[in-house]
């Protein structure tokens, strides 16, 4: 399966947007009718920058305040979610487990990179693990996004500019396909220890990546598509 990325951001079906405690840069579009809002503890923040009501309301609290975050419930209407802090997940991945369980199969991650670089990679692995169970997720950094492929394509609208770079989650991925952008691949092997696929560029044409057998991790520029 090919999932075309133009669509995904543009927001074909409903989506799950969850907003941690990391560096915010911004909407790369706003949650329409039918969409839920997860404030992941810390992300309750960037929602009240937005000036937009939560859903849900998940965390320990210890990167927020518990009473800021009770009040932003009741005044939102919002559901309070209180995790115990000695827990085996990060809150941004409790907010991942109950949108799943809401029946969401597209997320959309804010403020989920920067700060703890620990933080960033959980959430990284995080995308792959949603991928392996076929659910989308992006993970919005600064003006670029991740997602995650398995056993499958994405393709990019030939609108794209800037970097892509690809990189195997899994110990090898197998079949690593790259067309339609400035350095292509066929049939490659990409292995997690060595960055083969780092620093490739759009070229102004449809572009496409697919592996036939692995996880790939996938970062792209996103150029001024945030919404701010």
């Amino acid at each position: 399966m090919t999932i075309d990325i133009g669509a995904s951001l543009a927001g074909s079906e409903p989506v799950c947007h969850i907003f941690g405690a990391g560096s915010f840069y911004g909407l790369v579009r706003r949650p329409a009718e039918g969409d839920l809002i997860i404030a992941a503890d810390g992300g309750m923040r960037a929602l009240e920058q937005l000036s937009l009501r939560p859903d849900i309301v998940l965390g320990d609290f210890d990167s927020g305040d518990a009473d800021r975050a009770k009040g932003l419930a009741e005044a939102s209407g919002a559901e309070l979610v209180r995790l115990n802090v000695i827990k085996d997940v990060s809150d941004s991945a409790a907010a991942m487990d109950l949108g799943r369980e809401r029946g969401y199969r597209t997320f959309f991650l804010y403020g989920c990179t920067g700060g703890r670089l620990d933080h960033t990679l959980g959430n990284l692995q995080d995308v792959a693990a949603l991928s392996m169970e076929g659910i989308r997720a992006f993970l919005f950094d600064d003006h670029a996004a991740v997602t995650a492929v398995t056993d499958g394509g994405l393709s990019f609208p030939e609108y794209m500019k800037g970097y892509l770079s690809v990189f195997s989650h899994t110990d090898i991925s197998l079949g690593v396909y790259e067309t339609g952008l400035k350095y292509e691949l066929k049939d490659a092997e990409l292995k997690s220890s060595f960055p083969l696929g780092l620093s490739n560029e759009f070229i102004g044409r449809k572009a496409e990546i697919s592996v036939r057998k692995g996880t790939l991790l996938v970062y792209f520029q996103l150029g001024e598509a945030y919404e701010g």
